[in-house]
């Protein structure tokens, strides 16, 4: 017989994320949720026993060392609220010192000038709505606004002699473009033509000057390497893999580009030779979900979190000279690794042929004839995407008999422009029949009980599963909807003012789409709805406000349906804190049990 764990020691799994190297390259940065939420610590970057240096009731979100002094910058919201003030820490003193003091706005790192005197952000302090670009002189404290047009602008690194910052404009539905701002004067000049859609990521700067590297998917579909040269004002593709590049660093001596390729959802990373773009000779990488990959100021080393399937995420180390890799963490855990199981990656065909991807996890062990209750696990965003990195959750329901299955329905990111737009605006419903051809994929499947398969879903996940409860409720046995948008109407007046334009580009207008934004509701057609539902929310959620579980749970009772609410309190946009995790993910099984194992 295996061994049996509790949903406890699941959740209780610890991880490591987000290294940081410090300026000597000796020393690692990183968030853990060890204390139950992520705070930051410090490890030499040989491996040994990790120090903890902040101890606060709310996560910390964001972790940069000064490339100069052994200080760091931190990011951190109070109750889930999403209103991120910065923070500096001395290392050596421990001590913290606020940078940004404003609650009601947030504060979102962008870098470090290489001098170390300078970082730069983006927030919405100035009217709510719209997200301007700042520098903040550390030292003094002291901010100014270098770009704020109105929108939704992002600020990233500054040029390596600090006189010019790159920023990005986000218009949503995958679009956004570059902005190459003087620094002293605030002029900003338009990089990329306004009348090509596309995605832009933030620059990797040649220590000259000269130019950049960026991640772009403009004339293309899979997102490529490009670098703009600031002689010729043009860009020009240097890689073109057919998969999307998730992300890339550059040396501070501009010699070596590392590259992250996204791979039907698995990844790797490779690191190239600037000079004439060809892979380095020798180059060896765990297998895994990487994340959070940086190099060391030297360029020797690069640090990075490293997670799969079946391996919680810990911090690892790559030498470039030894070509060797080690791990610098050992996040515990007291559910042994040969319980986990590793997904399986299956595509089905749905209603117009489209191959839709799915990971599912079935139990090591199953009864004999016994055909296996089903958990759909949908992601957000819309445009996110279910990947191979560890799940404890999911991990739970396998290992307690449940298969578990996370589809990447149209609209996911990771599968190109093309597929990324298949659900805007009025195709939003075709992701929804994508769910209803995924039954007819488990009904096809003699593993499975096609009668007992549950929706589950944060975010948008969660409109996912009223959506499917509600417009195809005979094939559903139960819901669980975390943080999700019961109707889109109200959703749009009432979420933050700096994320509705952003929306309304996914998902349609208030001023000219209000009446398919009605149709597609799950709220306004309540009557469908037949399998029982649980509904869990934050109550400072800033993205998808609680009154959309509120008025679905109300409406629900007063139809006479099975319904459940669970909120919490010092929790916005999902549940971050171990002890509100502990409350509801028992409950979650305890409601699921009672409807699949009957």
């Amino acid at each position: 017989m295996q061994p049996q764990y509790t949903i406890e020691d699941f959740l209780d799994i610890k991880s490591a994320v987000a290294p940081s190297f410090s300026p000597d390259g000796n020393t690692v940065a990183f968030l853990s949720n060890v204390t139950g939420v992520f705070q930051l610590y410090v490890v030499p970057r040989t491996g040994g026993e990790p120090e903890q240096l902040t101890a606060y009731e709310d996560s910390v979100s964001s972790v940069s060392f000064s490339p100069i002094n052994n200080e760091i910058v931190f990011g951190m919201a109070k109750g889930g609220n999403e209103n991120v003030q910065l923070f500096l820490l001395d290392v050596a003193s421990k001590s913290v010192r606020m940078l940004t003091s404003e609650p009601t706005a947030f504060h979102n790192f962008g870098g470090w000038s290489r001098d170390g005197k300078f970082i730069t952000y983006h927030s919405n302090v100035r009217n709510g709505k719209d997200v301007d670009v700042y520098i903040m002189d550390v030292e003094t404290g002291v901010s100014r606004m270098v770009y704020g047009e109105g929108g939704s602008c992002w600020s990233y690194s500054f040029s390596p002699t600090g006189s010019k910052l790159v920023v990005t404009k986000n218009y949503g539905a995958g679009r956004n473009d570059l902005h190459l701002v003087d620094v002293a004067s605030g002029v900003a000049e338009l990089l990329t033509p306004e009348d090509e859609k596309g995605i832009i990521g933030p620059p990797r700067w040649l220590p000259d000057e000269r130019g950049f590297f960026f991640v772009q998917n403009r004339g293309r579909d899979f997102c490529g390497v490009s670098f703009f040269d600031l002689a010729t004002k043009k860009s020009l593709y240097v890689l073109v893999p057919e998969h999307d590049i998730d992300g890339i660093s550059i040396t501070r001596d501009g010699e070596h580009l590392m590259v992250m390729v996204n791979k039907d959802g698995y990844n790797t990373l490779t690191v190239y030779e600037t000079k004439n773009l060809q892979p380095v000779s020798k180059q060896n990488f765990p297998k895994g979900m990487i994340s959070g990959a940086t190099w060391s100021s030297d360029g020797s080393h690069i640090a990075f979190s490293l997670a799969s399937g079946a391996k919680n995420g810990d911090v690892w180390v790559w030498s470039k000279e030894e070509n060797k890799y080690w791990q610098i963490t050992h996040s515990p855990r007291r559910v042994p690794e040969e319980v986990f199981v590793e997904p399986e990656l299956v595509k089905y065909p749905s209603f117009d042929g489209l191959q839709v991807p799915v990971f599912v996890y079935t139990p090591k062990v199953q009864s004999s004839g016994q055909k296996i209750p089903v958990i759909v696990d949908i992601h957000g965003g819309p445009t996110d995407q279910s990947r191979p990195r560890f799940n404890a959750l999911a991990q739970y329901f396998v290992h307690h008999g449940y298969a578990v299955v996370l589809p990447n329905v149209r609209g996911s990111s990771g599968y190109g422009k093309a597929y990324m737009a298949l659900d805007d605006v009025k195709k939003r419903m075709d992701s929804v029949t994508d769910l209803e051809y995924f039954h007819k994929f488990l009904e096809q499947d003699g593993r499975f009980d096609a009668k007992k398969v549950a929706l589950l879903g944060v975010s948008y996940g969660g409109y996912m599963v009223l959506a499917g409860l509600t417009f195809r409720p005979e094939l559903w046995a139960a819901g669980v909807d975390i943080v999700g948008i019961s109707n889109f109407v109200s959703f749009l007046e009432n979420t933050s003012p700096y994320r509705r334009e952003n929306r309304e580009a996914e998902y349609g207008s208030l001023a000219t789409d209000r009446e398919f934004l009605q149709s597609i509701s799950p709220i306004n057609f309540i009557e469908d709805i037949q399998a029982p539902l649980l509904i869990v929310h934050g109550a400072n959620d800033p993205r998808v406000p609680l009154s959309e579980a509120e008025q679905m749970h109300k409406k629900l009772i007063e139809s006479g349906k099975k319904s459940e609410l669970l909120v919490y309190a010092d929790e916005g946009h999902g549940l971050k804190k171990l002890k509100n995790r502990l409350d509801a993910y028992p409950k979650i099984v305890n409601f699921l049990d009672a409807v699949l194992k009957v």
